[in-house]
């Protein structure tokens, strides 16, 4: 599935690199473990084989397919009205359902959701968090996909977010 070196999306908790692949006892039983850097984190995440899938672990977005979701992010905003219609506890259960699929389209409908509410009242301290996190994640995708610096991803990332009326 996944080989040493590859860069990897690990939901909710960003990117990440494969640094060892091993087999392990868990439990008497002996499965074969991912063992994940994560970056821009001291920790490192192990992983055993059959957790993979479940997990919505992905690689990284190669440059075209960012290009192409960052170029077409517009398909992501909503009616302000809707979205204040719904309060915050379901935008919390949907974004993080989104967040827990692990895809960039779903990162990025995050993204656009909330920052557009932004726009339109303070967001709490909790959709903040979220939107403050679903971004950092993305910019690293884009910084590591794109070899770009943090900040370049981030303008980049930006940049798409000006919202075509």
């Amino acid at each position: 599935m996944f080989n040493i070196g590859d860069k990897i999306i690990y939901p909710s908790q960003g990117l990440g690199i494969i640094d060892i692949i091993e087999e392990k006892e868990f439990k008497g039983e002996n499965e074969k473990h991912y063992t994940i850097q994560l970056c821009n984190h001291t920790m490192k995440l192990t992983l055993p084989f059959s957790r993979v899938e479940p997990s919505n672990m992905r690689l990284i977005s190669d440059s075209k397919t960012l290009d192409n979701s960052l170029n077409h992010i517009d398909k992501f905003v909503a009616e302000t009205g809707e979205l204040s219609k719904i309060n915050f506890k379901e935008r919390k259960t949907i974004n993080e359902i989104k967040i827990k699929s692990g895809a960039l389209d779903d990162y990025l409908e995050v993204i656009s959701t909330l920052t557009q509410l932004k726009l339109e009242h303070n967001l709490n301290s909790s959709e903040k968090q979220m939107l403050n996190s679903t971004k950092k994640i993305v910019i690293e995708e884009i910084s590591q996909s794109k070899n770009l610096t943090s900040d370049e991803a981030t303008t980049l990332l930006n940049v798409s977010m000006v919202f075509k009326n």
